[in-house]
């Protein structure tokens, strides 16, 4: 298959220097990048900037920001057979960013915030369409991160946006060496891989997949 998949967490600009982002390493997207490789996969990473080392083999797209990923998403869906959302893509971004550097002021600051494009959620309602190889729906796969109710939470969203499968797992297991999910995929039975690392996760997912 073609696998595209999204790695890391996403900067929004406040000004030209500083940005909200999240504590994501990119870690688990590029677990999933090397086990679809190793699984015999052509590979296309979106990747937000994290520290990590591209995976060999894999086609290597830079982002920053959510806008810049959904556009790198819809430019590349078409070719794909599937998508793994693994990035952390902000919820929210400035409203009204600063072309220059923000001064420090004695009196609070105030920052309006807007929503972000809901990608996982764009491409579930796509996925239908013609592929530019190949017959029948794309394979759309999401991740949850939740703090409470996990499963019902996570499937809840599966549902909502017309996901393949979505892996759920908690806050804890960001930037941890080991840490256990839950994959849940539509008419099929749940998944669960314990305190597992991330290599590990990965090739479980990439197995479910056909």
């Amino acid at each position: 298959m073609r696998i595209l998949i999204t790695a890391g967490g996403t900067r929004e600009y406040i000004d030209p220097v500083r940005f909200i982002s999240n504590a994501s390493s990119g870690r688990m997207g590029y677990a999933l990048a090397r086990a679809a490789l190793k699984a015999g996969h052509e590979v296309t990473l979106i990747t937000a900037p994290t520290a990590l080392k591209p995976p060999t083999g894999a086609r290597i797209i830079r982002v920053e920001s959510a806008a810049q990923m959904f556009k790198a998403v819809k430019e590349r869906f078409p070719a794909c057979d599937c998508l793994i959302m693994a990035a952390a893509v902000s919820d929210y971004t400035p409203a009204r960013p600063s072309k220059t550097k923000l001064k420090k002021q004695a009196r609070k600051l105030t920052l309006e915030l807007k929503p972000t494009q809901d990608i996982v959620k764009w491409a579930g309602r796509h996925k239908a369409e013609p592929r530019a190889t190949g017959h029948g729906p794309r394979i759309v796969v999401g991740f949850a991160l939740e703090d409470r109710d996990l499963r019902a939470n996570a499937e809840r969203k599966l549902r909502e946006k017309r996901l393949d499968m979505i892996v759920a797992n908690a806050p804890d297991s960001i930037s941890a060496e080991k840490t256990t999910v839950h994959i849940i995929r539509r008419g099929a039975e749940r998944a669960e891989v314990v305190e597992a690392t991330k290599a590990t996760i990965a090739a479980k997912i990439i197995s479910l997949l056909t």
